[in-house]
């Protein structure tokens, strides 16, 4: 059986806590064949084509330490011997027979590899290669205790015609020479059963780099350790106004992040003894982004539109010290994770421009701050109870203590002597945050072709805020202080039944059901030296109901048809009791009341059609059609309110809502997508998918009057190809294309919003093994951009060239 997980993420890419909810496990059945991707027409080379598949999908599981059934994937011997489940997991001569391939495939309940969260499921052009190399014989380089040293030199050319930087960030590469190494390697034995293994990639140029070393011992433990870093790039041009009557104002800077981390593991894998990880990694992201958060900026006759660019400067460092226990014993699965995270941010965020004062040489600074400490641990626990019962528990604890800072600028330098004003400031920001989370879940069946799963999680979370304030303007700063404190708790509870006696046919239906109660509570005071100083008080209970609904079948009438409906509900109901609700500040007693607190509940309810159907009419042809229906209707519920806003020029005008539920707004989209997958004959393999969108989002406060609905169309195509054009050389290429017209027509209004834009790329390239160690590529790729919506300035022409060599010693 197969347990799906369910993981709560306190940082990103560290997965600290999985707790099993049992997704759908049936009955094993007799595997459709028909349903196989085909295999790869051409000649394969386990170096190239499927170390990489087991590296990036297989090893974490089935390699060298403690692997998973004792199947292990590293080399020949071990893999036709198979696990402790199966023998046939690889034949040689009959990928159709393997059930490797099955499995990759995702045919069999229960047994799809990778498993859920453990990786992406292989592509069909992956699974074609693993066949192609089982049918011609799963051959493995002769494994010997031996140095073995592969090394991929590579050289670049892009030349690039128009906005570079838009290209860079399309592509994440760097116009102009590049060299380096596409991939190197190196296995060297160590002792009796040891490795030492190191890998990476050197592309000088681009700022892309990788290189991870393993010591590893079979039954005694490992070492691991590596740096990987690479840039990503992003464009500097602002917005397009065309009755501005010029191009899209620009930063003229180059503007990207450097990405890393560091990482060092130790681990023991002692036959019947607990496995023990304990490891050091160390995350960075350095560098300047471009944000959405534009400036105004003024033509000559003053209209003002928020098109100038912004940017942010970014410097984020993260240590984490990990340790990792698992141990079966007596049937029982155990393991605990426990993290320990130190984190440290500083940005500043630059807005050029100001609706008060429109011209590019006004800037807004803000700079943030902010650091914490962060402890979690996890404990599962896993047991197969009976043969038609799987059961499994777990707990998460964390805790998180951080502390910040702000402050905000505004000011010119259009002059020699460049001046600001101070705005809101606080150089104490606390946050205290601990939760506890709980988990229990079950597998029952299968019985007469029934399986039933069902789960349920609790969590519970206290955040205590506090933070000394000065605000600050065009007049004198004043001091203030502010407090808010948040206790949530969350019940998760998720139910899903499978049918598989009807022929041919799977039935399923799943439910899914939350309960959250918040109880929320926020004060702000600030003395502004007068009678009038400026309090704010809410306390507020939420409590929001969660249910979503999910059913569909899978029929199989004939091997070479099939066809999977579904169809998903979902619905969630906010409601906001505000116990007290008081802002005393001047502005606020304009207004009348405290923003939000007059909006007391929220609904949302969407639904979701989705039908696949897949023909194989003939062996050498395969499709897929896909289509998805979404519609979701935002809905409001308010008391009577009155403001007064101001206009740029400082006119009020008043604003009155009746009350009562109003439609905040509508979504649709329709989503079609079809893939041909072609091998008329054993040296050629063609495949294309296709997909295209239609959607819009309506504003329903005023039926699309002022803020009128976006609308528009998005279309994408993939295609590859290769032919083997002799038992030395291999032809390749691919082409790519997409188009958005996806806009928000107001011209007549305001800023017209949205983009429209078409991209293609084309690659074509030769493979030629020069000797039986040496195999050389040679690609050039096109590359073109045109977005009328940024009136041209975002239009790039690039052509790229790129030769690498492999050679593989001895």
């Amino acid at each position: 059986m197969v347990v799906v997980s369910t993981c709560a993420r306190l940082w990103v890419g560290i997965t600290v806590f999985c707790v099993g909810v049992p997704d759908f496990v049936g009955i094993a059945a007799e595997v459709d064949q028909s349903k196989l991707p085909p295999a790869a027409q051409q000649a394969v080379d386990y170096e190239h084509d499927i170390k990489p598949i087991f590296e990036n999908s297989c090893f974490r599981c089935h390699g060298p330490e403690r692997p998973k059934s004792h199947f292990r994937l590293d080399n020949r011997e071990a893999a036709l011997k198979g696990g402790e489940n199966d023998t046939d997991d690889i034949v040689p001569g009959k990928s159709a027979s393997s059930k490797l391939i099955h499995y990759v495939a995702r045919l069999v309940e229960d047994r799809e590899m990778p498993p859920p969260g453990k990786g992406d499921p292989l592509s069909p052009a992956q699974i074609g290669l693993l066949r192609a190399w089982i049918d011609q014989g799963a051959k493995w380089p002769v494994q010997t205790r031996e140095t073995v040293v592969s090394i991929s030199p590579t050289v670049r050319w892009i030349t690039v015609d128009g906005n570079e930087r838009k290209f860079r960030e399309d592509w994440w590469q760097k116009e102009g020479f590049t060299a380096g190494y596409e991939r190197f390697e190196m296995r060297q034995p160590v002792g009796r059963d040891g490795t030492l293994a190191v890998e990476g990639r050197a592309l000088f140029d681009q700022e892309d780099y990788r290189v991870a070393l393993t010591l590893s011992a079979p039954d005694l433990g490992f070492v691991r350790g590596g740096y990987d870093a690479y840039r990503k790039y992003f464009n500097d041009l602002g917005g397009y106004y065309p009755p501005f009557n010029q191009p899209p104002p620009g930063l003229n800077r180059d503007l990207y992040l450097n990405n890393g981390k560091a990482w060092f593991d130790f681990g023991l894998t002692l036959p019947d003894w607990p496995k023990v990880t304990l490891g050091y990694e160390y995350q960075f992201k350095q560098g300047d982004k471009s944000t959405l958060q534009w400036g105004g900026i003024a033509d000559d006759t003053g209209t003002v539109k928020n098109i100038y660019p912004g940017y942010k400067e970014i410097a984020e460092h993260t240590h984490i010290i990990k340790l990792d226990v698992t141990h079966e014993i007596r049937g029982y699965s155990l393991e605990d994770n426990f993290r320990a995270e130190f984190y440290d941010l500083k940005t500043v965020r630059v807005n050029g421009g100001d609706p008060i004062f429109p011209n590019p040489s006004d800037l807004t600074l803000h700079q943030e701050s902010y650091n914490h400490f962060q402890a979690a641990n996890a404990f599962r626990v896993e047991k197969q109870l009976r043969d038609w019962l799987l059961v499994s528990a777990g707990y998460l604890y964390t805790q998180l203590n951080g502390d910040g800072s702000f402050s905000q600028a505004f000011g010119s330098i259009a002059s020699a002597f460049p001046t600001f004003t101070p705005g809101d400031s606080s150089d104490r920001i606390s946050l205290n945050q601990r939760s506890h989370t709980v988990n229990l879940s079950a597998m029952l069946g299968p019985w007469d072709g029934f399986t039933v799963s069902t789960g349920a999680q609790a969590d519970w979370t206290r955040r205590e805020g506090m933070t000394d304030l000065l605000v600050g303007g065009f007049g004198a700063t004043a001091p203030g202080a502010q407090t808010s404190n948040l206790d949530k708790t969350t019940l998760d509870e998720n139910v899903g039944v499978r049918y598989t006696k009807i022929p041919f046919t799977v039935l399923y239906a799943e439910g899914r059901f939350q309960q959250e109660w918040d109880d929320h509570f926020e004060r702000e005071f600030i003395d502004d030296f007068s009678d009038d100083n400026r309090d704010f008080t809410r306390d507020t209970d939420a409590t929001s109901d969660l249910k979503e609904y999910r059913v569909g079948f899978t029929v199989s009438p004939w091997p070479r048809v099939s066809f999977e409906p579904s169809f998903r509900h979902r619905e969630k109901q906010s409601d906001y009791n505000h116990r007290v609700d008081e802002d005393l500040s001047p502005d606020a007693m304009l207004s009348g009341n405290g923003y939000p607190a007059f909006i007391r509940g929220r609904d949302i309810t969407s639904d979701q059609i989705e039908a696949k159907l897949v023909l194989r009419l003939l062996s050498w042809l395969k499709t897929t059609f896909k289509y998805q229906l979404v519609a979701a209707d935002y809905n409001t519920t308010t008391d009577p309110a009155f403001f007064v806003t101001f206009t740029p020029d400082f006119n009020p005008t008043n604003i009155f809502f009746p009350g009562g539920e109003i439609r905040a707004g509508n979504q649709d989209a329709h989503v079609y997508s079809a893939n041909v997958t072609l091998t008329p004959w054993r040296r050629l393999y063609l495949s294309t998918t296709f997909s295209y969108s239609q959607s819009r989002i309506l504003s329903g406060v005023n039926n699309g009057t002022t803020v009128v609905p976006f609308r528009g169309d998005v279309y994408s195509v993939l295609s590859s190809a290769n032919f083997v054009l002799s038992k030395s050389t291999d032809l390749h290429g691919s082409y790519s294309f997409s188009r958005a017209d996806y806009r928000q027509h107001n011209e007549a209004e305001g800023l017209p919003l949205g983009i429209f834009y078409d991209r293609h790329a084309i690659m074509a390239g030769v493979t030629r093994r020069l000797l039986k160690n040496m195999t050389a590529t040679l690609q050039y790729g096109f590359f073109y951009y045109n977005e009328p919506t940024s009136g041209g300035a975002n239009n790039y022409r690039a052509h790229a060239v790129m030769a690498s060599l492999n050679v593989a010693l001895p």
